[in-house]
């Protein structure tokens, strides 16, 4: 493999080419929209786009499937300015996050709403019978993973708040629209099929030693757990591995245990879709279905969707269409993170000298070298956590066109899915809640529904031979519902059956869940000599989770545009030239129920520890929720502003720039409160928070002809966040909960971004140098510091496409320029003396650089393993900010391909004259990365999808290199 990958990178780079897969495809639907001057726009409604005011990017489907993610959020991650895509892991359905413009919330999700055919649909992360945290248990899935890349013709990206004003709450972080492929007019019924086969790979991973043995002190060698003819732990072992020599010590030798757990995952995917038309009515009928297993044993996703949609016109005024959607996706996940059954953290810290794969014992108990962890191999086969998704999205729409001033739309959705889940702890697992090892099953059952309703009336009046005024007015519904049902049984009675009755004690809970939000709005746009376009938007939504005298709360947009390249009369090679600007106003309302402090059954947990919870040794409890609730609640508020410049010429060249401002007011907050109070967090409106940003986008089709086709799109951004207000929080406050208690901390510090690093940090002289005391390390600070900022300075992508005759070539690099990470993962195997670089000098010594009290250089030696414990490591007496990597950098090769159109080989040479399309491809994802990182890679999200807490490293599941083969054909 390593040879395949230099050879591509060599061919990538040495050509400096690649293609647009032909501009006769479908990829290319975007580009031809973009020529015809069409966007599509909030609500579905389709609009000029020299009369926009505000900034929108388009993607063709044919780039979203090019990346070979089964996430349609993960696929645009480096395709478009100002969009930050992370994705948590390499495991089969890992989740992604996606944030537009930067993070705008602290207790609200940062991500952009996701409408797929103009219906809001669900795109949360629900860890349903997960650890009740986001840094452990495993990672689930965004629901977006059930969209199937391949039934998608384009995506629009609406940035800014006058973009998205007209969907309400939730659109000022942005929207993110899906179109899906339709059925066109045709003679006969087209037939599309493909097959693609694919293979992951670890992509990187950290150095381990295989030089010295568990123990301590170089000399004392610990042998792994000891287990009893009953199968169960008579010594602990050790996870230290500071022993001698393992050439020293007869019988023993070293493993790789990394090499000898990870396996090459294969993906396998089927699409097929019918479609046609005619005169009246047009549809397409598609079927997918993914298999895909990953690099850690015994994970997979399986994904099977069918998807159905139609349009009839009844008369020439009056037309109905329908989309239908129906999805199963299955996973079998993988623990992460802060988890005695995690994978990584159990794994990375193995001595070498022990196997692995010698995880069980007799009895068909957990067997590992420390006995407080699960071997790897023992959680993925005997600690699986299950989960099946069945989704439905059903969305239709009538529309009336009375006359060219007044065209009626109804369109009413739904989407509704159940998750069933179930996590499984082994009998003698370490995982199970109560931490007794006696084993445990938790299942939960999932039910949530999204229901939209809208009626639009729209228009284009003719004002003047030279005026015309474009119109919207209409009203929506959006209605929420979830129910959960939680059941956990702890203390096996007969060793591993997973039935609740087979357990001696058990908890139910339920909830349910439900918001109301209706709306009205409106939009007019004035066009004046084709030259100068002006909107309004207005928008009134009254909100069932807030209280009667905030739920309802008005926001307006005003933008404009002037295409002056007609106005000064600009060479006709100036295809236009146009100068915009916008401004804004959104909100965004509190999830339900956080008015009145309701009663709760009582619940204690951390990250490390067992669960407690009622009832508790039979005895049953009831009380206040420990969070004290705001019958004053106010929605979040955001105003922004931005102005831009587009270009293009010679219909080749494309340009666009955009400057914004974003503000955003009474941001939600958990404060901490006395416990006196009987509370420990009050729940209220808090800081204001800033982003300020530019975005660049450059394309350019260098040759266009009948042979030859070279166009590259290039993208480019920054924003700086920063807290202007903190509104009677106190600063440097703790940002949500995703992070070690006592340790390093992401905070809410005046003039700072959200969730810059506090932490430990080291004493320095006026002159920056460490001051180091009697005992060789430096000193610590009594407090904590600013000591890291996770947010990137810039972000950028470069799609370059060639094209020679039927042969096509398409890269897309993805580039990062700083931001900070916590490198926990590399701290702590500093520590336990698992890094390659704590053993090249295990007999040496260490002069930290730096002063002694006096202002003298430091001259005291200290030892290999006091240098890398308490220096490098997370051990006694060390900081924070040694394991705080500073400006972070990356170059990735997101996706490669290289296609062959077979077109005319089946047409022309063997006579099958009925096949219009075919093509083979060769594709690769996450080819090379190279970075300053020394972590295994710097895309990563160690919280997961559904946190705001960013820049963390704690043994989170590693990334993947993967190689696709497809077959396509259509007839």
């Amino acid at each position: 493999m390593k040879k395949l990958t230099a050879g591509v990178l060599v061919l990538v780079l040495s050509s400096s080419l690649a293609v647009s897969m032909a501009q006769k495809k479908k990829s290319d639907t975007v580009r031809t929209q973009e020529i015809e001057g069409v966007v599509v726009t909030a609500l579905g409604i389709k609009r000029e786009k020299k009369a926009l005011g505000y900034a929108t990017s388009q993607i063709g489907g044919g780039d979203l499937q090019k990346s070979g993610e089964a996430n349609v959020i993960q696929g645009l991650a480096g395709k478009v300015a100002g969009v930050q895509v992370t994705g948590t892991a390499g495991t089969p359905g890992a989740s992604s996050r996606i944030v537009i413009r930067g993070q705008k919330s602290l207790e609200l999700s940062s991500q952009p709403i996701i409408v797929l055919d103009g219906q809001i649909i669900d795109n949360s992360y629900n860890n349903n019978a997960g650890s009740g945290t986001n840094i452990g248990g495993v990672d689930d899935s965004n629901r977006a993973v059930d969209i199937n890349p391949d039934d998608i013709e384009s995506v629009t990206v609406l940035k800014g708040g006058a973009a998205a004003a007209l969907y309400g709450e939730g659109a000022r972080n942005g929207v993110i629209i899906y179109v899906s492929k339709k059925g066109k007019k045709r003679k006969g019924i087209g037939v599309d099929f493909s097959t693609t086969v694919g293979y992951d790979e670890l992509s990187n991973m950290i150095d381990l030693q295989k030089t010295y043995a568990a123990g301590t002190n170089g000399v004392t060698y610990i042998a792994p757990a000891q287990y009893g003819a009953d199968g169960l732990a008579l010594t602990s072992g050790t996870n230290q591995s500071w022993g001698p020599l393992i050439s020293s010590v007869p019988g023993l030798k070293s493993y790789d245990n990394v090499k000898n757990f990870y396996k090459t995952g294969v993906t396998n995917n089927y699409n097929l879709a019918l479609s046609g038309g005619g005169e009246n009515g047009t549809f397409r009928a598609s079927f997918g279905h993914l298999d895909q297993t990953g690099i850690v044993p015994n994970t997979s996703l399986k994904k099977t969707s069918f998807n159905i949609n139609s349009e009839y016109k009844f008369t020439d005024k009056l037309k109905a269409g329908a989309d239908f959607l129906y999805s199963n996706t299955t996973g079998v996940r993988a623990q992460k993170g802060s988890n005695l059954s995690g994978i990584m953290l159990s794994l990375l810290r193995m001595p070498s000298t022990y196997d692995v794969r010698d995880y069980q014992t007799p009895q068909g108990y957990n067997k590992n070298y420390f006995a407080a962890y699960d071997n790897p191999f023992y959680t993925v086969y005997n600690n699986p956590y299950k989960d099946e998704t069945n989704r439905v999205i059903f969305n239709g729409h009538v529309n009336y066109n009375y006359s060219k001033w007044l065209n009626a739309t109804i369109r009413a959705g739904v989407d509704t899915f159940t998750t069933h889940a179930q996590q499984n702890y082994s009998f003698s697992s370490n995982g199970n809640t109560t931490g007794d090892r006696s084993g445990q099953v938790i299942i939960d059952t999932f039910t949530k529904s999204l229901y939209n309703f809208d009626l639009i009336f729209n228009g284009l009046v003719d004002i003047t031979e030279h005026i015309n005024m474009n119109y919207n007015i209409g009203g929506q519904i959006n209605s929420t519902f979830f129910n959960d049902q939680y059941s956990i049984g702890s203390t096996m009675l007969e060793i591993n059956q997973y039935n609740l009755s087979n357990f001696s004690t058990f908890t139910a809970q339920n909830s349910d869940y439900k918001q109301i939000r209706r709306g009205i709005f409106g939009s007019l746009e004035f066009g004046f000599y084709d030259q100068f376009y002006l909107t309004a938007t207005a928008r009134n939504d009254w909100n069932s989770a807030l209280p009667k005298a905030n739920n309802s709360y008005f926001y307006p947009s005003l933008s404009a545009s002037w295409l002056f390249n007609k106005t000064l009369g600009l060479p006709d090679w100036v295809n236009l030239g146009k100068i915009r600007a916008s401004y804004a106003s959104t909100y965004a309302a509190p999830l339900s129920y956080n008015v009145i402090t309701p009663y709760t059954t009582p619940l204690f947990t951390d990250s490390f520890g067992p669960q407690l919870t009622s009832p508790y040794n039979s005895v049953g409890a009831y009380g206040f929720s420990t969070m004290l609730r705001n019958s004053n609640l106010k929605p979040e508020h955001n105003k922004e502003f931005e102005i831009g410049l587009e270009l293009e010429m010679l219909k080749r060249l494309h340009f666009n720039a955009s400057a914004y401002k974003s503000t955003n007011y009474d941001l939600l907050i958990r404060l901490p409160i006395a416990p006196s109070s009987g509370y420990s967090s009050y729940y209220t409106n808090g800081p204001t928070v800033e982003n300020k940003g530019l975005e660049l986008s450059l394309g350019y089709d260098i040759l266009k002809n009948e042979n030859f086709g070279w166009d590259f799109t290039l993208n480019w951004s920054l924003n700086r966040n920063k807290v202007t207000d903190l509104n009677g929080v106190q600063n440097n406050s703790a940002m949500g909960n995703d992070y070690f208690s006592g340790n390093l901390t992401p905070t809410i510090s005046l003039g700072q971004p959200l969730g810059v690093f506090y932490g430990s940090s080291y004493k320095k002289d006026n002159n920056g140098n460490l001051i180091i005391g009697s005992n060789g390390l430096p000193i610590l600070n009594s407090e904590s510091q600013l000591i890291g900022n996770p947010n990137p300075d810039w972000t950028g992508g470069f799609r370059n496409n060639f094209r020679y005759k039927n042969i096509s070539l398409s890269f897309l690099l993805d580039f990062r320029k700083g931001g900070d990470i916590w490198n926990g993962t590399l701290a702590r195997l500093n520590r336990l003396g698992m890094t390659q670089a704590s053993a090249d000098n295990r007999t040496g010594t260490y002069i930290i650089p730096g002063v002694l009290e006096d202002g003298t250089p430091n001259n005291i030696a200290i030892s290999n393993k006091t240098y890398y414990v308490s220096y490098l490591g997370d051990g006694s007496g060390s900081a924070n900010e040694t394991a705080v990597e500073k400006d972070i950098n990356w170059l990735r090769l997101r996706d490669v391909s290289l296609s062959y159109n077979l077109s005319k080989v089946f047409s022309q040479s063997m006579g099958l004259s009925f096949i219009k399309n075919a093509e083979l491809s060769l594709s690769a994802r996450n080819l090379f990365l190279i970075t300053n990182y020394k972590g295994i890679d710097p895309e990563n999200s160690f919280a997961g999808s559904a946190s705001n807490t960013q820049g963390f490293d704690y043994f989170n599941n590693p990334n993947t290199r993967s190689y696709y083969f497809t077959f396509k054909f259509g007839f």
